[in-house]
């Protein structure tokens, strides 16, 4: 790598890790007084498609599409807001490290880095909390591409776990199904342990 693209990658790392940072104090900013509305929805919406270093990536993009899908027909229910609230608030309080990167609430959790998602014919489970939205909707988005959801079994193909889920994963109620799927794939299944990242570039 010459020294001009190193600079220049260093350059675009140091502008997403600033972003970044942006976006964690607007969140911190417009959740403050522990309400969201319209106003304020519409304002992050504009922000982050204004900065499209964050909205082509994650977890901008997955922010910005449930923003534009809330604001689509023009009423913010008191759900969609508490949603988004929600969503803002626990996003909050994390850092960036020096190379820009999204650090993923998963990334502690056992994850298959290696796996590669394929939609079609293949079936799916959901854990935890989804930055995408709610766990129907994710569901719904795996059967419209060809997709299944399924149950922890031998026959499972992916567990999918959400980027919002608790690093301390063994004691919540969602890791019974992650505890499962690992037992499941030591006994020789082929099943795999994703993050929702990797699921929803699948998408």
């Amino acid at each position: 790598m010459s020294e001009s693209i190193r600079i220049a990658v260093a350059t675009d790392a140091r502008l997403l890790k600033r972003s970044c940072e942006s976006l964690l104090g607007i969140a911190a900013g417009l959740v403050a007084d522990g309400e969201l509305n319209a106003r304020e929805i519409q304002f992050l919406s504009t922000w982050l498609s204004e900065h499209q270093e964050l909205a082509s990536t994650w977890p901008g993009e997955v922010i910005l599409k449930r923003i534009r899908s809330v604001l689509s027909d023009g009423v913010v229910t008191a759900e969609e807001a508490e949603y988004l609230k929600a969503t803002l608030t626990d996003l909050i309080g994390g850092s960036f490290p020096e190379d820009g990167a999204i650090p993923s609430e998963s990334t502690s959790l056992p994850i298959d880095g290696d796996a590669t998602v394929v939609i079609p014919s293949a079936s799916f489970c959901f854990t935890g909390k989804f930055l995408y939205g709610t766990r129907a909707a994710c569901e719904h988005a795996i059967e419209q591409r060809g997709g299944t959801v399924a149950t922890i079994s031998k026959k499972l193909n992916y567990l999918v776990i959400g980027e919002l889920s608790s690093r301390d994963w063994k004691f919540s109620s969602f890791g019974t199904k992650i505890l499962s799927a690992i037992e499941i794939k030591q006994a020789g299944a082929n099943i795999s342990i994703v993050s929702e990242e990797q699921w929803s570039r699948a998408l």
